[in-house]
Protein backbone atom coordinates (compact mmCIF):
# COMPACT_ATOMS: atom_id res chain seq x y z
CA UNK A 1 0.00 0.00 0.00
CA UNK A 2 1.50 3.42 -0.79
CA UNK A 3 2.63 5.35 1.78
CA UNK A 4 2.66 9.37 1.86
CA UNK A 5 4.42 11.62 4.15
CA UNK A 6 2.75 15.13 4.58
CA UNK A 7 4.95 17.81 6.71
CA UNK A 8 2.52 21.02 7.21
CA UNK A 9 2.13 22.26 11.00
CA UNK A 10 -1.21 23.83 9.83
CA UNK A 11 -4.08 20.99 10.91
CA UNK A 12 -6.38 21.97 8.97
CA UNK A 13 -4.45 22.23 5.82
CA UNK A 14 -2.74 18.65 7.16
CA UNK A 15 -6.01 17.21 7.71
CA UNK A 16 -7.46 18.33 4.08
CA UNK A 17 -3.98 16.81 2.35
CA UNK A 18 -4.37 13.67 4.17
CA UNK A 19 -8.21 13.53 3.21
CA UNK A 20 -7.02 14.00 -0.48
CA UNK A 21 -4.07 11.85 -0.30
CA UNK A 22 -6.24 8.84 1.08
CA UNK A 23 -9.09 9.51 -1.48
CA UNK A 24 -6.87 7.84 -3.87
CA UNK A 25 -7.76 4.05 -4.19
CA UNK A 26 -4.86 2.29 -2.13
CA UNK A 27 -3.23 5.16 -0.58
CA UNK A 28 -2.18 6.31 3.29
CA UNK A 29 -0.89 9.32 4.27
CA UNK A 30 1.26 9.75 7.51
CA UNK A 31 1.37 13.36 9.26
CA UNK A 32 4.38 15.00 10.95
CA UNK A 33 3.68 18.79 12.18
CA UNK A 34 7.91 19.66 12.54
CA UNK A 35 11.04 18.77 10.97
CA UNK A 36 11.89 16.72 13.76
CA UNK A 37 8.17 14.88 13.86
CA UNK A 38 8.92 14.37 10.24
CA UNK A 39 12.40 12.73 10.91
CA UNK A 40 11.16 10.42 13.89
CA UNK A 41 8.62 9.14 11.63
CA UNK A 42 10.45 8.31 8.87
CA UNK A 43 12.21 6.19 10.85
CA UNK A 44 9.67 4.53 13.02
CA UNK A 45 7.48 3.68 9.93
CA UNK A 46 8.33 0.67 8.80
CA UNK A 47 6.67 0.88 4.97
CA UNK A 48 8.66 3.20 3.06
CA UNK A 49 7.18 6.43 2.33
CA UNK A 50 6.72 7.16 -1.73
CA UNK A 51 6.48 10.66 -1.77
CA UNK A 52 6.49 13.44 0.65
CA UNK A 53 3.91 16.63 0.51
CA UNK A 54 6.54 19.09 2.88
CA UNK A 55 5.59 22.49 3.92
CA UNK A 56 8.60 24.65 3.71
CA UNK A 57 7.76 26.99 6.66
CA UNK A 58 8.14 24.80 10.08
CA UNK A 59 8.50 25.64 13.66
CA UNK A 60 11.64 24.21 13.64
CA UNK A 61 12.66 24.47 9.91
CA UNK A 62 11.65 27.66 8.93
CA UNK A 63 13.40 27.84 5.49
CA UNK A 64 12.92 24.75 3.98
CA UNK A 65 15.97 22.72 6.12
CA UNK A 66 13.30 20.19 6.32
CA UNK A 67 13.48 19.26 2.50
CA UNK A 68 17.21 17.93 2.20
CA UNK A 69 16.70 16.16 5.55
CA UNK A 70 13.59 14.14 4.10
CA UNK A 71 15.48 13.24 0.26
CA UNK A 72 18.19 11.84 2.42
CA UNK A 73 15.85 9.01 3.24
CA UNK A 74 15.43 8.69 -0.39
CA UNK A 75 11.96 9.89 -0.60
CA UNK A 76 10.96 12.02 -3.29
CA UNK A 77 9.51 15.56 -2.39
CA UNK A 78 6.64 17.68 -3.67
CA UNK A 79 7.10 21.22 -1.63
CA UNK A 80 4.04 23.18 -0.26
CA UNK A 81 4.56 26.76 -0.30
CA UNK A 82 2.66 29.98 0.86
CA UNK A 83 4.98 32.35 -1.09
CA UNK A 84 6.82 32.23 -4.39
CA UNK A 85 9.43 33.97 -6.48
CA UNK A 86 12.53 33.55 -8.92
CA UNK A 87 14.91 32.30 -5.85
CA UNK A 88 13.03 30.04 -4.25
CA UNK A 89 12.15 28.10 -7.51
CA UNK A 90 15.95 28.01 -8.65
CA UNK A 91 16.67 26.89 -4.98
CA UNK A 92 13.92 24.10 -5.52
CA UNK A 93 15.24 22.77 -8.67
CA UNK A 94 18.66 22.62 -7.42
CA UNK A 95 17.43 20.36 -4.84
CA UNK A 96 15.95 18.53 -7.18
CA UNK A 97 12.41 18.43 -5.54
CA UNK A 98 9.83 16.78 -8.22
CA UNK A 99 7.66 19.99 -7.71
CA UNK A 100 6.39 22.81 -5.60
CA UNK A 101 2.70 23.64 -5.33
CA UNK A 102 1.37 26.91 -4.44
CA UNK A 103 -0.79 26.71 -1.13
CA UNK A 104 -3.96 28.86 -2.56
CA UNK A 105 -6.70 26.66 -2.60
CA UNK A 106 -7.95 23.12 -2.49
CA UNK A 107 -7.29 22.98 -5.86
CA UNK A 108 -3.48 23.24 -5.34
CA UNK A 109 -3.78 19.76 -3.22
CA UNK A 110 -5.75 18.03 -6.00
CA UNK A 111 -2.59 19.05 -8.18
CA UNK A 112 -0.14 17.96 -5.52
CA UNK A 113 -2.37 14.31 -4.68
CA UNK A 114 -2.17 13.61 -8.22
CA UNK A 115 1.47 14.51 -8.74
CA UNK A 116 2.32 11.54 -5.88
CA UNK A 117 0.20 9.28 -7.54
CA UNK A 118 2.07 9.78 -10.56
CA UNK A 119 5.35 9.32 -8.96
CA UNK A 120 4.28 5.85 -7.36
CA UNK A 121 3.48 5.11 -10.93
CA UNK A 122 6.73 6.45 -12.57
CA UNK A 123 8.51 4.10 -10.22
CA UNK A 124 7.46 0.97 -12.07
CA UNK A 125 7.52 2.74 -15.94
CA UNK A 126 10.39 2.64 -18.02
CA UNK A 127 11.18 5.52 -20.33
CA UNK A 128 13.81 5.93 -22.94
CA UNK A 129 16.19 8.83 -23.69
CA UNK A 130 18.02 9.15 -27.27
CA UNK A 131 20.25 11.69 -27.91
CA UNK A 132 23.77 12.04 -29.14
CA UNK A 133 25.12 14.37 -27.12
CA UNK A 134 26.25 13.14 -23.45
CA UNK A 135 25.56 16.33 -21.70
CA UNK A 136 22.22 16.63 -22.82
CA UNK A 137 21.35 12.81 -22.66
CA UNK A 138 22.65 13.36 -18.88
CA UNK A 139 20.77 16.37 -18.18
CA UNK A 140 17.75 14.60 -19.17
CA UNK A 141 17.76 11.07 -17.67
CA UNK A 142 18.91 13.49 -14.13
CA UNK A 143 15.67 15.50 -14.49
CA UNK A 144 13.21 12.25 -15.96
CA UNK A 145 15.18 10.51 -12.38
CA UNK A 146 13.45 13.06 -9.84
CA UNK A 147 10.50 12.10 -11.43
CA UNK A 148 11.05 8.61 -9.86
CA UNK A 149 11.28 7.10 -13.74
CA UNK A 150 13.42 3.98 -15.04
CA UNK A 151 15.52 5.80 -17.73
CA UNK A 152 17.34 4.10 -20.55
CA UNK A 153 19.33 6.36 -22.66
CA UNK A 154 20.56 5.56 -26.59
CA UNK A 155 22.95 7.65 -29.10
CA UNK A 156 21.12 7.34 -31.98
CA UNK A 157 18.12 6.05 -33.29
CA UNK A 158 19.19 2.65 -34.51
CA UNK A 159 20.49 1.74 -31.10
CA UNK A 160 16.73 3.25 -29.71
CA UNK A 161 15.19 0.74 -31.83
CA UNK A 162 17.29 -2.27 -30.84
CA UNK A 163 16.60 -0.99 -27.07
CA UNK A 164 12.62 -1.25 -27.65
CA UNK A 165 12.93 -4.46 -29.11
CA UNK A 166 14.77 -5.53 -25.97
CA UNK A 167 12.66 -3.48 -23.72
CA UNK A 168 9.32 -3.91 -24.65
CA UNK A 169 7.74 -2.10 -21.31
CA UNK A 170 9.37 0.97 -22.07
CA UNK A 171 6.13 3.65 -22.18
CA UNK A 172 7.91 7.18 -22.99
CA UNK A 173 10.75 8.08 -25.55
CA UNK A 174 12.45 11.16 -25.67
CA UNK A 175 14.06 12.15 -28.88
CA UNK A 176 16.62 14.21 -30.47
CA UNK A 177 16.13 15.21 -34.14
CA UNK A 178 20.17 15.63 -35.86
CA UNK A 179 21.65 12.34 -34.62
CA UNK A 180 23.93 9.99 -36.47
CA UNK A 181 22.86 6.53 -37.89
CA UNK A 182 19.50 7.53 -37.88
CA UNK A 183 17.71 10.54 -37.30
CA UNK A 184 15.23 11.17 -34.87
CA UNK A 185 12.37 11.02 -37.76
CA UNK A 186 13.37 8.60 -39.67
CA UNK A 187 13.57 6.67 -36.09
CA UNK A 188 10.14 7.66 -35.33
CA UNK A 189 8.65 6.54 -38.53
CA UNK A 190 10.23 3.33 -37.76
CA UNK A 191 8.64 3.06 -34.51
CA UNK A 192 5.73 4.12 -35.55
CA UNK A 193 5.25 0.96 -38.46
CA UNK A 194 4.95 -1.36 -35.00
CA UNK A 195 3.40 1.09 -32.03
CA UNK A 196 0.47 3.18 -32.16
CA UNK A 197 0.37 6.49 -30.41
CA UNK A 198 -1.44 5.30 -27.65
CA UNK A 199 0.72 1.75 -27.07
CA UNK A 200 3.99 4.29 -26.65
CA UNK A 201 4.71 8.17 -26.63
CA UNK A 202 7.12 10.10 -28.28
CA UNK A 203 8.17 13.03 -27.28
CA UNK A 204 10.56 15.25 -30.10
CA UNK A 205 13.12 17.39 -29.00
CA UNK A 206 15.93 20.23 -31.28
CA UNK A 207 17.29 22.81 -30.13
CA UNK A 208 16.97 23.81 -33.82
CA UNK A 209 15.17 27.49 -35.01
CA UNK A 210 13.13 25.90 -37.54
CA UNK A 211 9.98 26.98 -36.66
CA UNK A 212 8.67 23.84 -39.17
CA UNK A 213 10.50 21.33 -36.97
CA UNK A 214 7.79 20.80 -34.50
CA UNK A 215 5.37 20.16 -37.34
CA UNK A 216 7.97 17.51 -38.78
CA UNK A 217 8.16 15.45 -35.79
CA UNK A 218 4.46 15.87 -35.14
CA UNK A 219 3.59 14.63 -38.92
CA UNK A 220 6.44 11.89 -38.22
CA UNK A 221 4.12 10.72 -35.65
CA UNK A 222 5.66 12.20 -32.25
CA UNK A 223 2.79 12.46 -29.23
CA UNK A 224 4.58 16.32 -28.49
CA UNK A 225 7.55 18.23 -29.13
CA UNK A 226 9.62 20.48 -26.60
CA UNK A 227 12.63 23.14 -28.02
CA UNK A 228 15.70 23.52 -26.70
CA UNK A 229 16.80 25.16 -24.39
CA UNK A 230 13.68 24.17 -22.08
CA UNK A 231 13.29 24.30 -18.23
CA UNK A 232 12.62 21.24 -15.47
CA UNK A 233 9.25 22.32 -15.02
CA UNK A 234 8.49 22.26 -18.73
CA UNK A 235 9.43 19.07 -18.93
CA UNK A 236 8.05 17.86 -15.98
CA UNK A 237 4.47 18.97 -17.39
CA UNK A 238 4.75 17.48 -20.67
CA UNK A 239 6.45 14.00 -19.42
CA UNK A 240 3.37 13.49 -16.87
CA UNK A 241 1.05 14.89 -19.63
CA UNK A 242 1.81 11.82 -22.03
CA UNK A 243 2.18 9.52 -19.56
CA UNK A 244 -1.51 10.26 -17.73
CA UNK A 245 -2.88 10.09 -21.71
CA UNK A 246 -1.18 6.77 -21.80
CA UNK A 247 -2.52 5.58 -18.32
CA UNK A 248 -6.22 6.72 -19.85
CA UNK A 249 -6.07 4.67 -22.81
CA UNK A 250 -5.16 1.61 -20.63
CA UNK A 251 -7.88 2.08 -18.32
CA UNK A 252 -10.17 2.40 -20.93
CA UNK A 253 -8.96 -0.47 -22.98
CA UNK A 254 -8.83 -2.41 -20.24
CA UNK A 255 -12.42 -1.65 -19.13
CA UNK A 256 -13.35 -2.92 -22.46
CA UNK A 257 -12.09 -5.89 -22.16
CA UNK A 258 -13.55 -7.19 -18.94
CA UNK A 259 -16.44 -8.14 -17.43
CA UNK A 260 -17.82 -5.21 -15.27
CA UNK A 261 -19.37 -7.59 -12.48
CA UNK A 262 -16.20 -9.83 -11.57
CA UNK A 263 -13.12 -7.71 -13.46
CA UNK A 264 -12.33 -11.09 -15.13
CA UNK A 265 -11.31 -10.65 -19.10
CA UNK A 266 -14.77 -10.92 -21.24
CA UNK A 267 -15.84 -13.11 -23.99
CA UNK A 268 -14.30 -10.89 -27.00
CA UNK A 269 -11.09 -10.50 -25.15
CA UNK A 270 -10.49 -14.10 -24.76
CA UNK A 271 -11.23 -14.94 -28.45
CA UNK A 272 -8.93 -12.65 -29.21
CA UNK A 273 -6.06 -13.17 -26.79
CA UNK A 274 -6.53 -17.00 -26.76
CA UNK A 275 -5.81 -17.31 -30.92
CA UNK A 276 -2.61 -15.74 -30.38
CA UNK A 277 -1.73 -18.27 -27.56
CA UNK A 278 -3.43 -21.14 -29.84
CA UNK A 279 -0.95 -20.08 -32.47
CA UNK A 280 1.85 -19.88 -30.62
CA UNK A 281 1.46 -23.18 -29.12
CA UNK A 282 0.95 -24.73 -32.44
CA UNK A 283 4.28 -22.69 -33.76
CA UNK A 284 6.34 -23.79 -30.42
CA UNK A 285 4.95 -27.06 -29.74
CA UNK A 286 3.77 -26.14 -26.36
CA UNK A 287 0.90 -27.85 -24.69
CA UNK A 288 -2.25 -25.94 -24.31
CA UNK A 289 -5.18 -26.85 -22.42
CA UNK A 290 -8.95 -25.25 -22.35
CA UNK A 291 -11.47 -25.87 -19.83
CA UNK A 292 -15.22 -24.68 -19.43
CA UNK A 293 -16.71 -24.14 -15.83
CA UNK A 294 -20.47 -23.73 -14.41
CA UNK A 295 -21.58 -23.01 -11.49
CA UNK A 296 -24.03 -25.81 -9.93
CA UNK A 297 -27.24 -24.58 -9.49
CA UNK A 298 -27.17 -21.03 -9.46
CA UNK A 299 -30.23 -20.38 -10.74
CA UNK A 300 -31.20 -21.69 -7.44
CA UNK A 301 -29.02 -19.18 -5.69
CA UNK A 302 -30.53 -16.36 -7.88
CA UNK A 303 -34.28 -17.39 -6.75
CA UNK A 304 -34.21 -17.84 -3.14
CA UNK A 305 -31.71 -15.42 -1.93
CA UNK A 306 -31.68 -12.56 -4.46
CA UNK A 307 -29.31 -11.19 -7.39
CA UNK A 308 -27.34 -9.78 -4.83
CA UNK A 309 -26.42 -12.82 -3.45
CA UNK A 310 -25.65 -14.33 -7.04
CA UNK A 311 -23.33 -11.36 -7.91
CA UNK A 312 -21.72 -11.93 -4.82
CA UNK A 313 -21.24 -15.41 -5.96
CA UNK A 314 -19.62 -14.83 -8.97
CA UNK A 315 -17.62 -12.42 -7.89
CA UNK A 316 -16.27 -14.64 -5.19
CA UNK A 317 -15.75 -17.45 -7.44
CA UNK A 318 -13.80 -14.95 -9.67
CA UNK A 319 -11.58 -13.75 -6.90
CA UNK A 320 -10.70 -17.70 -6.48
CA UNK A 321 -10.22 -18.54 -9.67
CA UNK A 322 -7.87 -15.42 -10.54
CA UNK A 323 -6.10 -16.58 -7.09
CA UNK A 324 -5.47 -20.50 -8.45
CA UNK A 325 -4.44 -19.75 -12.49
CA UNK A 326 -2.66 -16.46 -12.13
CA UNK A 327 -0.93 -17.20 -15.36
CA UNK A 328 -3.57 -18.39 -17.03
CA UNK A 329 -6.57 -16.57 -19.27
CA UNK A 330 -9.45 -16.56 -17.79
CA UNK A 331 -12.78 -15.41 -19.17
CA UNK A 332 -16.34 -14.73 -17.90
CA UNK A 333 -18.58 -16.53 -20.59
CA UNK A 334 -21.68 -14.82 -19.86
CA UNK A 335 -23.89 -15.71 -17.08
CA UNK A 336 -22.39 -18.42 -14.76
CA UNK A 337 -20.13 -20.14 -17.10
CA UNK A 338 -15.99 -19.22 -17.30
CA UNK A 339 -13.65 -20.65 -19.47
CA UNK A 340 -9.70 -21.19 -18.65
CA UNK A 341 -7.29 -21.16 -21.79
CA UNK A 342 -3.75 -22.47 -19.87
CA UNK A 343 -0.38 -23.22 -21.57
CA UNK A 344 -0.40 -26.85 -19.75
CA UNK A 345 -0.83 -30.08 -20.64
CA UNK A 346 -4.21 -31.86 -19.62
CA UNK A 347 -3.26 -34.08 -16.80
CA UNK A 348 -1.70 -30.96 -14.83
CA UNK A 349 -4.62 -28.68 -15.61
CA UNK A 350 -6.75 -31.19 -14.40
CA UNK A 351 -5.47 -31.20 -11.41
CA UNK A 352 -5.42 -27.76 -10.89
CA UNK A 353 -8.72 -27.58 -11.60
CA UNK A 354 -9.69 -30.57 -9.11
CA UNK A 355 -8.06 -28.78 -6.57
CA UNK A 356 -9.46 -25.70 -7.16
CA UNK A 357 -13.52 -27.10 -7.28
CA UNK A 358 -12.43 -28.32 -3.89
CA UNK A 359 -11.01 -25.57 -2.61
CA UNK A 360 -14.38 -24.04 -3.73
CA UNK A 361 -16.80 -25.86 -1.99
CA UNK A 362 -15.19 -25.80 1.19
CA UNK A 363 -14.83 -22.01 0.92
CA UNK A 364 -18.35 -20.82 1.43
CA UNK A 365 -19.64 -17.31 0.79
CA UNK A 366 -21.39 -14.79 3.03
CA UNK A 367 -24.19 -12.48 1.84
CA UNK A 368 -27.03 -11.61 4.63
CA UNK A 369 -26.12 -13.70 7.02
CA UNK A 370 -26.51 -16.81 4.64
CA UNK A 371 -23.77 -19.08 3.90
CA UNK A 372 -23.70 -20.07 0.48
CA UNK A 373 -21.27 -22.99 -0.28
CA UNK A 374 -20.78 -23.19 -4.15
CA UNK A 375 -19.80 -26.07 -6.58
CA UNK A 376 -18.59 -26.19 -10.30
CA UNK A 377 -19.06 -28.81 -12.74
CA UNK A 378 -16.02 -28.80 -15.89
CA UNK A 379 -14.96 -30.35 -19.04
CA UNK A 380 -11.27 -30.39 -20.25
CA UNK A 381 -9.97 -30.68 -23.57
CA UNK A 382 -6.72 -30.28 -24.68
CA UNK A 383 -4.22 -30.08 -27.58
CA UNK A 384 -2.39 -27.23 -30.10
CA UNK A 385 -3.95 -29.67 -33.81
CA UNK A 386 -7.38 -28.58 -33.30
CA UNK A 387 -8.95 -25.40 -33.73
CA UNK A 388 -9.50 -22.96 -30.79
CA UNK A 389 -13.25 -23.19 -31.79
CA UNK A 390 -12.64 -27.39 -31.51
CA UNK A 391 -11.27 -26.95 -28.31
CA UNK A 392 -13.69 -24.85 -26.20
CA UNK A 393 -16.53 -27.55 -28.15
CA UNK A 394 -14.80 -30.15 -26.83
CA UNK A 395 -14.71 -28.86 -23.03
CA UNK A 396 -18.16 -27.43 -23.71
CA UNK A 397 -19.47 -31.57 -24.66
CA UNK A 398 -17.59 -32.63 -21.65
CA UNK A 399 -18.97 -30.54 -19.02
CA UNK A 400 -22.43 -31.32 -20.43
CA UNK A 401 -21.15 -34.56 -19.22
CA UNK A 402 -20.50 -33.59 -15.84
CA UNK A 403 -23.64 -32.25 -15.41
CA UNK A 404 -25.16 -35.62 -16.57
CA UNK A 405 -23.24 -37.69 -14.09
CA UNK A 406 -24.16 -35.57 -10.90
CA UNK A 407 -22.38 -32.29 -10.83
CA UNK A 408 -19.35 -31.28 -8.79
CA UNK A 409 -16.94 -32.78 -10.90
CA UNK A 410 -14.23 -32.14 -13.86
CA UNK A 411 -14.34 -34.13 -16.87
CA UNK A 412 -11.39 -34.66 -19.27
Amino acid sequence: MPNVLIVEDNRSLASMARAIIEDIPGFQACVAASGAEAKQLIRDTKTPFTAALVDLNLPDAPNGEVVPVVQSFDIPVVVLTGFFGDELRNRMIELGVVDYVLKKNISAYDYASRLVERIHRNRSTQVLVVDDSPSAAAMLKRYLEIQCLNVLVCHNGQEALDCIREQPNIRLVLTDYNMPVLDGFDFIQQVRAKYAKDQLAIIGLSSSNDARLSARFLKSGANDFISKPFGYEELLCRVNQNLEYMDRIDEIRDAANRDYLTKLYNRRYFFSEAQLRHQQAQFQELPLSVAMLDIDHFKHINDSLGHDAGDTALKHLAALLQSAFPDDLIARFGGEEFCILSEQNAEHTFDRLDDFRRKLANNPVKENGYDITLSVSGGLSNGQDDSLDTLIKMADSKLYQAKESGRNRIVV
